[in-house]
């Protein structure tokens, strides 16, 4: 007979690494470009940018974030196809709703946090590239970032182009569009 012997130690999980680079905006992808200008023509966002974000088809790429009337925390309103194909379906119903500070993907959530912070704060619009690894599959994405802030309400609408996922894709996002506004 042969006795199996396992190690009494437990199997640690791989360290989370977020790499955040900065680009220029003109280096975005053309689509993303565009849902920027588009934003700009709404301050503060707005029923038609959903309208219009429907129409093109690019609503399921989009995340959308914001606080409630009185302020507070931002919270997932809005969660697109990337982010559910990356994190999960499962993910996505948790989250819906939930201030994004509660994400149980801590490390990775505070880092895209604080650009979802800059790119309210700033008023400029935000495009980076971030590679992720430690949950999963490794994955990297492109995201834009528009980010308003009307007395203490806070928004911010991710464009987001997925590089690294494996899965099936579909066009359904979580949520409603009028989730969104």
């Amino acid at each position: 007979m042969t006795i199996l012997r396992f190690p009494q130690r437990a199997v640690q999980a791989p360290a989370v690494e977020v790499k955040i680079d900065r680009h220029r905006i003109a280096d975005a992808l053309d689509w993303q470009q565009a849902v920027i200008a588009e934003a700009r023509r709404y301050p503060g966002g707005s029923p038609a940018l959903v309208r219009w974000l429907r129409e093109t088809g690019l609503l399921a790429q989009c995340s959308y974030f914001s606080t409630d009337p009185e302020g507070g925390p931002l919270r997932f309103r809005f969660i697109g196809r990337p982010a559910l194909d990356t994190l999960g379906e499962a993910w996505g119903r948790m989250m819906l709703g939930r201030p994004e500070n509660e994400d149980p993907h801590d490390i990775f959530a505070a880092a895209i946090s604080h650009q979802y912070l800059e790119a309210i704060d700033g008023g400029e619009a935000v495009y980076n590239e971030i590679a992720v690894t430690g949950i999963g599959q490794p994955f990297s994405f492109t995201h834009a970032l528009i980010g308003w802030q009307i007395g203490s309400r806070r928004a911010v609408l991710s464009a987001v182009k997925m590089h690294d996922v494996v899965g099936p894709r579909s066009h359904r996002p979580v949520g409603t569009a009028s989730d969104a506004a």
